[in-house]
């Protein structure tokens, strides 16, 4: 029924992630579809998506110290994580500006309802 079906998508759903974001992102190398091992915090392009929007991904210290799991740089269920965003980025002053508008988060939810 719906839950099999549901649970059909989001399987997919981690391979097609993976896709859009090579075709977003444009990393080198690309994201191997079939292995979740180099994705993540482990991949560029994942990482700045994943990134709390407080911090910059570019900064060397920040990279480190999601990586590292430090107690300054904390990812948790209270982050405000870019792939959220519109564009993938955040108006600080205003965090619900564009949030749950970004294209691959729509293309989720697409697939899945």
């Amino acid at each position: 029924g719906t839950d099999s079906a549901h649970g059909d998508d989001t399987g997919t759903l981690k391979e097609l992630v993976a896709s859009w974001v090579n075709i977003e992102r444009r990393p080198t190398p690309l994201i191997r579809t079939d292995d979740k091992h180099h994705r993540g915090f482990v991949s560029d392009a994942c990482g700045e998506l994943l990134c709390p929007t407080e911090w910059c991904w570019d900064d060397p210290v920040v990279k480190a110290g999601i990586c590292d799991r430090t107690t300054t740089f904390i990812v948790s269920e209270n982050s405000w994580l870019s792939f959220m965003y519109e564009n993938y980025d955040a108006d600080p002053n205003n965090l619900e500006c564009g949030l749950m508008k970004s294209k691959l988060l729509i293309m989720a939810s697409s697939l899945i309802f």
